[in-house]
C-alpha cells in the first residue's frame, strides 16, 4: 500500500469518523431511525480504492459511540466494507446508491433486531429510508461532483 493511498484511506476514515460523532449529528447516527450524513461519503468509493477500506474504518471509529458498542464496531464496519467494495465494482454510477440502501438497510436492522430486539422488518425499513435520504441527497450530489470535477479531489478514474 502507497503512502499516498494509505493517506486517502486516513482522510476518509477521519471525516467519517467526525461526521459521526460530532455533536448535533451523533443524535442521528443510532438506533432505528438513521441519518448519518457521514454514509454521503461512500460514493467515494466508486472510484477511489483507498475510501473502501478509509470509510470501513471510519465506521469503526464512528460507532465507538453506539449504543451497542462491539457488535456495531464489527458489524457496522463490516456492513460499510461490503457496501463500499460493491459500490467500488459499480463504479460512478446512480445505481450504486443503492448498495448501502440494502446493505444497511437488512444488516444494521438484522444487528439492531439480535442486539436490542427491535422489530427486524420496522428497523429494516426505518434504516434503509434513513440511508436512502442520505443517499438521495448528499450521495447524489457528490456523485455529480466527482463525476463533472473528480480532478479536484485528485481522483483520476474517468467517470462512466
Amino acid at each position: 500500500m502507497s503512502a499516498r493511498l494509505l493517506a486517502r484511506a486516513a482522510l476518509y476514515a477521519a471525516l467519517y469518523a467526525v461526521l459521526t460523532l460530532a455533536p448535533g449529528l451523533n443524535a442521528l447516527s443510532y438506533g432505528p431511525l438513521q441519518f448519518r450524513v457521514s454514509e454521503s461519503l461512500l460514493v467515494f468509493a466508486c472510484v477511489d480504492p483507498a475510501a473502501v477500506v478509509g470509510l470501513s474504518v471510519g465506521t469503526a471509529l464512528g460507532n465507538l459511540g453506539s449504543p451497542m458498542l462491539i457488535i456495531d464496531v464489527v458489524g457496522g464496519s463490516l456492513l460499510t466494507l461490503v457496501a463500499a467494495a460493491l459500490m467500488q465494482r459499480i463504479g460512478p454510477r446512480f445505481v450504486a446508491l443503492a448498495v448501502p440502501v440494502v446493505v444497511n438497510g437488512f444488516g444494521v436492522a438484522a444487528m439492531l433486531a439480535l442486539v436490542l430486539e427491535l422489530p427486524f422488518w420496522a428497523s429494516a425499513v426505518w434504516v434503509a429510508a434513513g440511508e436512502a435520504a442520505v443517499m438521495a441527497t448528499g450521495g447524489a450530489a457528490l456523485l455529480v461532483l466527482i463525476k463533472r470535477r473528480g480532478d479536484m479531489f485528485g481522483l483520476t478514474r474517468p467517470a462512466a
